[in-house]
């Protein structure tokens, strides 16, 4: 009887939390569709009081409420993202699945409703200290205009750059003067002081006073084969065999080069003593007294003493006087130059604030020209004020920050301030960057346009602004790498940190904030992360990885994904991956992932049952399997994959009857029977860039004859030997075409491109085409405006009039064979440059002679 007492007891605690159970799981969808609204609130009124961060920077009890906020929005999202995909999956099962599946369902749902349950209690606490310790005149926003401003772009010319006429005479006089102690002048300067600017004008008009002019510039992280490759490429012709050189050769070939040439070097962004030690020791610029010069610009007064013997070798770049601030505000901010008299004493004031640094002056001036009333220049005279007196930032970021909140639009500063991420320096593939802003949920897909075009806009836009520089264009004349001005890339730094959007990790400097991060950027090896127990790796959500390439852990690192369930980004760089554990399943809320390094040949099958992944590169790697596994046909958000050489895509089960609807890219894929019959049921109806690495040309052929079914493909690339198909099958939607190492009939290729009526890009390379004549018909090729041909086997090309009506850029690159150029490439009226490297003597004898004044003719022989 005693054991009744003690069964009711047991019953009194059991039945409750049984009740708790189920309501946890039956409630889940609305608590979480509960809190998603919350978030949308949070993201708001973040948005709203971020503008006016530095009004809170005063109050210590204000910035504290929003740090914590802001701590909760990515906790928030990975809940709502993992119930997401929890229902996805659960969905996407069979019903046999979905019943052997029910019990973990079930757990995974009562999980969730606990989780939405703790961050309702934090969100209630947090708000309740806000309203205990925070007054709402300690957050009561300043009232301002929330229009988005015209779009303009600020590009500063350096005729407008003031005081620059006395800086240009005196380093000019010490680059020609006989009594130059050594070769080398350095210009000396700190970030912003417009040194670059300087060097750049510099160059421009002494180098046709030397035979042999080049300028490089020096990222932070740098290697000297990029310098000494940039260097030749200002120089020569660069060959496969040069590319193959190492660092030694590389200096003995640059050497032999420049031995006994009166030459110009400039070289950007010295800022190392080792950098300038290396040089000298490899002894790369002989010094044989032919008036040779070298040109340095660096921060660092160390570099210039060593680089440049005497003082009087040094020009150290000094603030532009009150009168020159002056000058430039006014012409910057109006057209003729002439200030409003009502004005006039404002802008002084305001030329008096700005430093003397150019880039502050800049963009304090795009400010002042948005709006160009009495009332709205003293409010901008305040804020600058506030801003320069912060002692914890350099003084320009102040009026930086004024800009991004001010003349950035909304859209567009999150996306600016994603660049910070970026190691100083670095060339960034702009196609990489588009897909991460996507992966971020940055941009995304509005109406009838993807969210990959939107962001392909933004860049655009943030180019007009003057915030980034391009370094390498498209073959169609788009970005293709580019990079962000330093001060800009130091502000995304700070102002990441201090919102809490992004945290740096460099090898010297961990910027370190109160906030968790949720994005964390590391520029060194990774393994110094993953090896150590950090608190905040459970809650990170994007990890980038960027450092020296002659930093490598040899024995490599291992990707364990238990400990950071909530990643959404993983960019690995050119760390040395060993091995990507099989819990990478764990990490379902992926959306982007990029391996790079050659020494992974192994990746799990689970990896290919994420079903958020969006992008999937993996095409540096040397995994080795033929065929994708089959799991990958339930990746319905794939957008890009990049694959390996030599890997073929999965035959279809009958489960897996599925399109992969969202695919846009596509490389680079061995095609097979298999691919033939994908293309024809029409697997890929998003489909806009498609890579093929040809081995066996009857299957790829096969798959060509099935491109029309590609209604969306605007981008194709073939590689290695392959047979055209008779009829014209090529969908007319290709925008461009790449053929490498086809070894393809010349006119075959031209009677299948000529009626593709939108083409606008072809790329004729490695021997792509061959036979004795290239034949393009009258009125051919109508919307073609570049033409790239690199080693073809052809000997006659000839044109009919009219055709390639539009072409803007001709580049013919050793192509030994090819004796003359058409007669009508003279009439074309659209052609603004032609560029022959290493032509055949026939060729070389006519270009001689050739003159066509409306476009720009380079040779090199």
């Amino acid at each position: 009887m005693e054991s009744i007492p003690l069964v009711t007891e047991l019953l009194h605690f059991v039945i409750p939390y049984l009740k708790k159970q189920v309501q946890l799981i039956k409630g889940a969808p609305e608590q979480v569709q509960s809190l998603h609204s919350e978030l949308q609130f949070i993201e708001k009124s973040l948005k709203q009081y971020e503008s006016y961060d530095r009004i809170f920077m005063e109050d210590n009890t204000v910035q504290e409420w929003l740090t914590q906020i802001r701590s909760l929005v990515p906790e928030t999202k990975g809940i709502f993202n993992t119930y997401k995909t929890a229902k996805h999956v659960q969905n996407q099962r069979t019903w046999p699945n979905r019943w052997l599946n029910a019990v973990p369902h079930v757990l995974e749902l009562r999980d969730i409703g606990k989780r939405v349950e703790k961050m309702k209690k934090k969100i209630e606490e947090i708000n309740s200290y806000k309203n205990k310790y925070c007054h709402e005149s300690q957050v009561a926003k300043p009232k301002r205009n929330s229009e988005w401003l015209e779009k303009q772009r600020r590009e500063v010319e350096e005729e407008n750059v003031e005081g620059f006429e006395v800086a240009i005479q005196q380093v000019t006089s010490m680059l020609l003067t006989k009594a130059l102690t050594s070769e080398v002048v350095s210009i000396v300067g700190t970030t912003g002081s417009d040194k670059t600017t300087l060097a750049k004008k510099i160059y421009r008009i002494m180098s046709k006073q030397f035979e042999h002019p080049a300028s490089a510039f020096v990222p932070s992280i740098y290697s000297i084969r990029d310098l000494l490759l940039d260097i030749l490429k200002d120089l020569m012709p660069i060959g496969e065999e040069t590319l193959k050189l190492d660092d030694v050769r590389l200096a003995q070939k640059l050497r032999n080069f420049l031995r006994g040439k009166k030459y110009l070097v400039v070289i950007d962004g010295v800022e190392e003593t080792q950098l300038w030690e290396t040089l000298r020791k490899e002894k790369v610029f002989p010094n044989e007294n032919h008036g040779s010069r070298l040109l340095l610009t660096t921060r660092s007064t160390r570099v210039a003493s060593l680089a440049s013997s005497s003082r009087d070798d040094v020009h150290n770049m000094v603030p532009m006087d009150e009168t020159s601030r002056w000058t430039l505000l006014k012409k910057l901010v109006f057209k003729d130059g002439r200030c409003y008299p009502e004005l006039e004493h404002l802008e002084k004031q305001i030329a008096t604030k700005c430093i003397g640094i150019p880039l502050a002056i800049v963009s304090l001036a795009s400010l002042l020209d948005r709006d160009k009333r009495y009332g709205q220049w003293v409010d901008i005279i305040s804020n600058v004020n506030w801003y320069l007196n912060q002692k914890d930032s350099p003084q320009c970021f102040g009026i930086l920050d004024l800009t991004y909140h001010t003349t950035i639009p909304e859209h567009l500063r999150k996306c600016l301030l994603y660049l910070g991420a970026y190691p100083s320096g670095s060339e960034i593939l702009a196609r990489q960057v588009i897909n991460l802003w996507v992966a971020e949920e940055l941009v995304k897909d509005e109406g009838g346009s993807k969210a990959e075009e939107i962001a392909w806009r933004y860049l655009e836009d943030l180019f007009s602004l003057s915030l980034i520089e391009v370094v390498r264009k498209r073959s169609d004349g788009g970005i293709r790498k580019f990079r962000i001005h330093e001060i800009w890339r130091m502000f995304c730094v700070l102002k990441s940190e201090r919102i809490g959007f992004l945290q740096v990790h460099t090898k010297f400097v961990s910027h370190s904030s109160n906030n968790t991060p949720w994005r964390l950027s590391i520029h060194h090896e990774l393994r110094c992360i993953l090896s150590n127990n950090q608190d905040y790796l459970p809650d990170i959500c994007t990890l980038l990885c960027f450092h020296d390439k002659d930093s490598h852990d040899s024995k490599g690192s291992k990707l364990d994904f238990n400990r950071s369930p909530c990643l959404t980004v993983l960019d690995v760089g050119s760390t040395r991956v060993s091995k990507v554990d099989e819990n990478i399943k764990r990490s379902r809320l992926l959306k982007y992932l990029k391996l790079n390094h050659p020494s992974l040949n192994h990746l799990p099958r689970t990896l290919f049952s994420l079903p958020n992944l969006q992008t999937l590169d993996i095409k540096n790697t040397c995994v080795m399997s033929p065929y994708l596994p089959s799991g990958i046909w339930g990746m319905q958000n794939l957008r890009h994959l990049l694959l390996p050489p030599y890997t073929m895509l999965p035959k279809r089960t009958d489960q897996s009857r599925k399109c992969l609807w969202h695919l846009q890219t596509l490389s680079t894929i061995t095609p097979d029977e298999n691919t033939a019959a994908l293309i024809f049921h029409s697997r890929f109806p998003s489909l806009i860039k498609l890579s093929l690495n040809s081995q066996e040309m009857e299957n790829t052929e096969r798959c060509l004859e099935r491109l029309y079914k590609l209604g969306c493909l605007q981008k194709l690339k073939i590689i290695n030997r392959a047979v055209f198909p008779v009829p014209r099958t090529f969908p007319t939607s290709l925008v461009k075409v790449s053929l490498v190492k086809t070894d393809l009939v010349a006119n075959d290729v031209m009677r299948m491109l000529e009626y593709l009526d939108h083409l606008q890009v072809l790329k004729l390379l490695k021997r792509s085409i061959r036979g004795p004549e290239l034949e393009m018909k009258p009125n051919s090729f109508p919307q073609l405006r570049f033409l790239f041909m690199e080693e073809i086997l052809v000997k006659t090309w000839r044109m009919g009039d009219g055709a390639m009506g539009s072409l803007e850029e001709l580049t013919i690159t050793r192509c030994h064979e090819l004796e003359s150029l058409p007669k009508q490439l003279r009439h074309l009226h659209n052609i603004r440059q032609v560029k022959v490297n290493s032509p055949s003597q026939c060729l070389r004898r006519e270009l001689e002679q050739l003159n066509v004044q409306q476009c720009e003719i380079q040779i090199h022989f």
